[in-house]
C-alpha cells in the first residue's frame, strides 16, 4: 500500500472523528472505543486529541453493556478503524497534525462565523453562514435542538445563488452560565431570527423553517412581517387545537416532553425512555447529530424546555395576517408530522402554495432528498423580492 492511501484513510478516520465534536465533549465520563494495538491506537489518540474530542480507549464493552452513545461512536469510527492502511502511515507527528488540521479547515466549521450572535437576553447563537454576503439573504430556522451541520447540503446549494445563514438554538450549543435565566418560549426563539440578521447585517431575508423550525418562522413574521420577504415551511408539526388531526408519534412526542420539561428529576427519570424512542426512527449515518440533544439529562431538560414550547403552542395566531409568499412542504407518508396539519396551514395562508411530495420525512429533509433542493430554490427564484401576489 502507498503512503497515499494511508494519508486517505487517516483522513477518513479524521473526517469521523470531527463530526463528533459536539456530542463526544457533552459524555462523561468520555466515550470508550476499542481499538487494535499498535499504530491505529496511536493515531486515533493523537487525531482526537488534535480535533478535541474527548475518547477513552479501551476493549470493547459485553453486548448489551455499552452505552447507547458509545455505541454510535463505536458504529462511526468503526470503519474508518478497520482500513489495515492506516498501518502504513509514517509515525510523524507533523503528518497528523497537518491531516487534522486539513478535515478541520475542511469541514463544516468553515461556515461558522467568528463569532457568535448574542440574543437580547444574552443567549450566545452559534452563527453559519455561507454564499456571496451581497447577495439576497436566506435564513434556515432549523429543527430545535439539532447542529446546524445537519443543514450543510443545503448551506452548499443555497449558497451557490444566496447568502444563506442558520443557528444553533439557544441554551444546547454554548456554556451558558445559568440556563434557568434565559427565555425559552417561542417569542424569544423567533427574536433569535432577528438577533442573527443583525448579527450579519441582513435587514431582511428570506426564511425557511424545518420541522419545528416552521413555528418559529411564522412567528417572526407575524413578529415583524417588513424584514421578512418570504416562506418555505418543511414538514412542520403544529399544534392547531383539540380537534385537529394528529398523529400518535407526534402525540406522544409532545406528551414526553411536557413531563421532562417540568423539572430536571423529572427529565432525568424519562430521558432513557424518549432516548430509545428516538434511536429507532434515526439512521445510523446521522445519530450522531441528530441525538445531539439527548446526550445527557441536562441537555434533555433543556431540548423539552425550548421544542416543548414549540410544539405546544396554538398556531391559529400565528396564521394570521401573514400574507408573504409561502411555500409549505410535506408529504403523503410522514410518519412524524401530520401532512393534513401542513395543509391546513397552506389552506389559511392567502399567499401559501402546497407541495405534498410522494415520499419523504424530516430525515430526507436534511439529506435534500428527491426534489427539495429544487423545490427551494424554484421558489425563491420566483420570489425574489418577496413581494406578496395579489389576492
Amino acid at each position: 500500500m502507498t503512503e497515499h492511501q494511508a494519508r486517505a484513510a487517516a483522513a477518513a478516520l479524521a473526517e469521523a472523528l470531527h463530526g463528533l465534536r459536539a456530542l463526544a465533549p457533552r459524555l462523561d465520563p468520555p466515550a470508550r472505543v476499542a481499538a487494535p494495538a499498535g499504530p491505529r491506537a496511536e493515531l486515533l489518540v493523537a487525531l482526537a486529541e488534535r480535533l478535541g474530542v474527548p475518547l477513552a480507549l479501551g476493549p470493547a464493552a459485553p453486548e448489551g453493556e455499552s452505552g447507547v452513545f458509545e455505541q454510535i461512536i463505536g458504529e462511526r469510527l468503526g470503519p474508518a478503524l478497520d482500513r489495515p492502511e492506516l498501518d502504513d502511515l509514517p509515525e510523524d507527528p507533523a503528518e497528523i497534525t497537518g491531516i487534522a488540521d486539513r478535515v478541520a479547515a475542511a469541514s463544516f466549521d468553515r461556515f461558522r462565523t467568528p463569532a457568535d450572535a448574542v440574543a437580547p437576553d444574552g443567549a450566545r447563537l452559534p452563527v453559519y453562514t455561507a454564499g456571496d454576503p451581497a447577495a439576497p439573504a436566506v435564513l434556515i430556522a432549523s429543527a430545535c435542538g439539532m447542529p446546524a451541520e445537519l443543514c450543510e447540503r443545503w448551506l452548499e446549494l443555497l449558497g451557490g445563488e444566496f447568502r444563506v445563514v442558520t443557528w444553533e438554538t439557544r441554551g444546547l450549543f454554548t456554556d451558558e452560565p445559568d440556563f434557568d435565566k434565559l427565555q425559552w418560549d417561542t417569542e424569544a426563539q423567533a427574536e433569535d431570527i432577528f438577533a442573527v440578521m443583525d448579527h450579519v447585517g441582513v435587514h431582511s431575508a428570506h426564511l425557511l423553517g424545518f420541522c419545528g423550525g416552521s413555528v418559529i418562522a411564522l412567528a417572526a413574521a407575524r413578529h415583524s412581517p417588513e424584514r421578512i420577504l418570504s416562506l418555505s415551511l418543511w414538514h412542520g408539526a403544529y399544534e392547531l387545537g383539540p380537534d385537529a388531526p394528529k398523529l400518535d408519534h407526534h402525540r406522544n412526542i409532545q406528551a414526553l416532553m411536557a413531563m421532562a420539561a417540568e423539572d430536571r428529576d423529572t427529565a432525568a427519570a424519562v430521558h432513557a425512555v424518549f432516548l430509545s424512542t428516538m434511536l429507532g426512527g434515526t439512521p445510523p449515518d446521522l445519530a450522531h447529530l441528530v441525538l445531539y440533544p439527548f446526550a445527557t439529562a441536562e441537555l434533555f431538560y433543556r431540548y423539552c424546555r425550548l421544542n416543548g414550547a414549540i410544539t405546544d403552542i396554538d398556531v391559529n395566531p400565528l396564521l394570521v395576517g401573514v400574507d408573504h409568499p409561502t411555500l409549505v412542504v410535506t408529504s403523503e407518508d410522514d410518519t412524524t408530522a401530520n401532512p393534513l396539519g401542513s395543509a391546513e396551514v397552506a389552506r389559511r395562508l392567502p399567499n401559501a402554495t402546497l407541495s405534498v411530495e410522494p415520499t419523504g420525512d424530516h430525515i430526507s429533509l436534511f439529506k435534500l432528498g428527491g426534489r427539495l433542493g429544487g423545490l427551494a430554490l424554484g421558489f425563491l427564484r420566483e420570489h425574489p423580492g418577496g413581494q406578496a401576489a395579489p389576492r
